[in-house]
């Protein structure tokens, strides 16, 4: 180093570029970095809520029904408790369909693409004309998958694929049977010129 620079002199000038250089442009850079974590995290929670909403609501509605004989008082207990459990599964379904683009963000890798599917088809499964036990009956079989695929351990391999290969099933087991009919073929008259 230099003569007339003391020998603490150096570490101090080394020290002040590094502080100057680091608050300039690495801290801007981890800011950004931080805030992007932060953001892929939470809508992970939040997409992580809204299946576990779905699974939960699904299961409640399956297994409680209302019983012939009971009380009114009883009746109109598990009624409200019943459409309760409609609102939150709406509400849950809705959600997902809403934020389905975020999916790719957090999960990424080919599954995104699956868990964006999952998203759309618990959405038109809800809202469809299907009975309300074939709804929850596709919901829980749907949301069961998801569940193991996207938010189960990944260590678990064997049971991955599985559920991959289920989500994959009951997606194109769900498009088979809403594709209405094709129409008969007929021969398309001659114009006469």
């Amino acid at each position: 180093m230099l003569d007339w620079i003391p020998a603490w002199g150096s570490t101090a000038l080394i020290a002040m570029a590094t502080t100057i250089v680091t608050g300039r442009y690495i801290s801007p850079l981890l800011e950004v970095r931080n805030r992007r974590f932060q953001t892929k995290m939470q809508a992970q929670e939040k997409i992580t809520a809204a299946a576990l909403s779905v699974l939960s609501a699904t299961q409640k509605l399956q297994s409680v029904q209302i019983p012939d004989g009971v009380t009114d008082t009883l009746r109109t207990a598990l009624t409200e408790e019943r459409v309760r459990w409609t609102k939150q599964l709406d509400e849950a379904t809705c959600h997902l369909a809403d934020h389905a683009q975020e999916f790719v963000f957090t999960f990424r890798g080919p599954n995104s693409i699956r868990g964006m599917r999952y998203c759309g088809t618990v959405r038109m499964v809800w809202i469809s004309d299907r009975t309300d036990e074939a709804k929850l009956r596709h919901l829980l079989e749907l949301t069961a998958h998801f569940h193991t695929l996207f938010l189960g351990s990944r260590w678990r391999v064997w049971a991955l694929s599985r559920a991959m290969r289920g989500l994959d099933r009951r997606f194109e087991e769900l498009e088979e049977e809403g594709r209405p009919p094709l129409p008969e073929s007929r021969p398309v008259p001659a114009v006469e010129a």
